[in-house]
């Protein structure tokens, strides 16, 4: 019996490529494949595709903020289709001739994307059963099932229940499974039981093999993302994860590193949602340093915690290569972390964030806007306290997580349903309840010039006697006129980004810039971000007091950056 699982492609106005390891198909093919079954992973995202599609029409408010634009501080421009079209993954369905389609269903606004090769599926072969799973099938299987081309779904870890599926419908008899979910002639049956796996050190490593490994890359290394653990025990209301935290073996975690080096994978990115509380992730960090010695890199995309980050281990943690660091503030305010039962410290977090500084490994923090009762004055408060830090900014615009505690709050006093969840999604900004969308653009566009100021002052060894005439000395030898810069050569973002941040400082006026070529000419044209405020700009910087990773301190005293540049236009 033939099974073919598929990472479906997504539509969206942008895409993380370091996110497309399809960990956990590849769990469940290598676990399947153990088991006797022929086994295909196709991952979508795999090869570095994308194609501009039209804006759907419930995107299109949207239109007045994604436009393009060749500026550093850009925020999206177009809307995508990320991965293999929809005609290709037909053409490997056809090639392989599968039994059993497994699709992935892990995020609510994707769901259209996994649905239509869903409905490709049948058109091949209506006798071709298709499963889906992951955590959004897992959350809402009435509302995937609605799809009739979708013939059962799997809730929760779907190693053992998916096993068994495939062997009832290899013999023709399906006996009652944990998680399973179908259409019968009584109507929808919804297992209430989620299965979880409760020892993962049962589980085989993933197998990286299942797919074009080498393809998988983090700044010229083939990569790979693996987890030492599944579950969270910290409860925040907007998020959907409460499975009870489980962990993996460190000599368990090491075999599986040390399979993925013997490929020729030397950055491992760890998954986990909270590896801070593995029991034995100091001794992880030791067995890497003590196989490894300079040979990997390693990353955390979802953050650490300041949990249990003593010193020997924050030590160990750049002993074993690590390329930089993410916390997750969510917000600078008290009240509303403990509203939210976020309860990482502000004060930790700085104090490690310096720590890492002081080693030349980069921090960022991420902070929420536009969180249900968060105001525009507390956002902007957020924004000039991490200024003050020896970090990167990481703005997320808020959105209901369907599958949290705190969507039941909102769906009922927003009156926000569940088939909105194509709008579930940073991209789209869609709360804006407490913070108007031009607002939360603009706090987005200032956490990415703060950061732009940031680099150059590391960069080009700037202080404050001589960081405003770096800007005049950069732009001296172009001359723009009628917002328009004509050169004989392509400027870099670099030159542009020192451009719009003098206009910015001067006429108080966040500009985009759009690149077109006419008779060996760059033309660059600068348009006003039309949905800013000057207003919010002059008051923003009024004042601002910036430190860059390096530490170097800059303080934009209204009189001297605002009114002395001299610029040629």
């Amino acid at each position: 019996m033939r099974i073919l699982l598929i990472q479906p492609p997504i539509r969206d106005f942008f895409f993380t490529p370091l996110r497309k390891t399809p960990l956990g198909l590849l769990y469940l093919a290598t676990f399947l494949e153990k088991e006797g079954f022929s086994v295909k992973v196709l991952n979508a995202l795999e090869e570095d595709k994308k194609y501009t599609l039209r804006v759907p029409k419930k995107f299109l408010y949207l239109k007045r903020y994604y436009r393009k634009n060749k500026s550093p501080f850009s925020l999206f421009t177009h809307y995508y289709h990320f991965g293999l079209q929809f005609e290709e993954i037909e053409e490997e369905i056809l090639r392989f001739s599968p039994q059993i389609v497994g699709i992935s269903s892990n995020f609510s606004c994707y769901l259209d994307c996994a649905l239509e090769i869903a409905e490709r599926v049948k058109k091949i072969d209506k006798r071709i059963c298709v499963i889906s799973g992951g955590r959004f099938a897992s959350a809402y299987p009435q509302l995937v099932l609605k799809n009739k081309c979708i013939d059962f779904i799997i809730r929760g870890e779907a190693e053992v229940s998916l096993l068994k599926l495939c062997k009832g419908l290899k013999k023709g008899k399906i006996s009652l499974i944990d998680g399973l979910c179908y259409r019968s002639n009584e109507g929808l049956k919804i297992s209430k039981e989620i299965p979880l796996i409760k020892n993962l050190n049962v589980l085989p490593f993933p197998k990286r093999d299942l797919v074009d490994y080498k393809k998988y890359k983090f700044k010229d290394r083939i990569s790979t993302s693996l987890i030492t653990s599944r579950g969270c025990n910290l409860g925040c209301k907007f998020c959907a994860i409460k499975e009870k935290f489980r962990w993996l073996n460190a000599k368990n975690v090491l075999e599986e590193i040390k399979y993925c080096f013997s490929l020729g994978i030397t950055h491992f990115n760890f998954e986990d949602d909270n590896i801070n509380f593995h029991p034995q992730f100091e001794k992880i960090l030791d067995l890497i340093i003590e196989n490894f010695s300079s040979k990997i890199k390693i990353s955390f995309m979802n953050g650490l915690l300041t949990h249990k980050l003593s010193l020997p281990l924050r030590k160990k943690l750049i002993k074993a290569g690590i390329t930089h660091l993410d916390f997750s503030l969510v917000s600078s305010k008290r009240e509303l972390r403990e509203k939210l039962r976020r309860k990482e410290e502000t004060k930790k977090i700085l104090f490690f964030a310096n720590f890492m500084a002081k080693n030349r490994i980069p921090t960022t923090v991420h902070f929420i806007v536009g969180f249900p009762n968060q105001s525009f004055k507390e956002a902007i408060k957020d924004v000039k306290f991490l200024s003050k830090q020896r970090v990167f900014l990481g703005p997320s615009i808020f959105y209901p997580v369907i599958e949290s505690e705190l969507f039941e709050e909102l769906k009922n006093k927003f009156s926000i349903k569940e088939n909105d969840y194509q709008f579930f999604r940073s991209s789209c900004a869609y709360f804006d309840k407490s913070i108007t969308r031009n607002q939360i653009f603009f706090i987005f566009y200032l956490s990415r010039i703060i950061n732009f100021i940031k680099k150059i002052v590391d960069a080009f060894s700037l202080n404050q006697d001589n960081f405003f005439t770096f800007l005049e000395r950069k732009i001296s030898f172009y001359s723009l006129k009628d917002n328009t810069l004509v050169s004989s050569k392509k400027i870099d973002k670099l030159i542009l980004g020192i451009i719009i941040l003098v206009r910015l400082l001067k006429e108080k006026k966040i500009f985009r810039v759009e690149e077109k070529k006419e008779d060996n000419k760059f033309i660059y044209s600068f348009f006003e971000e039309d949905f800013i405020d000057s207003f919010q700009i002059e008051k923003f910087f009024k004042n601002l007091f910036l430190r860059s990773l390096e530490g170097v301190p800059l303080h934009f005293k209204n009189k001297r950056a605002h009114s002395s540049l001299s610029v040629p236009f």
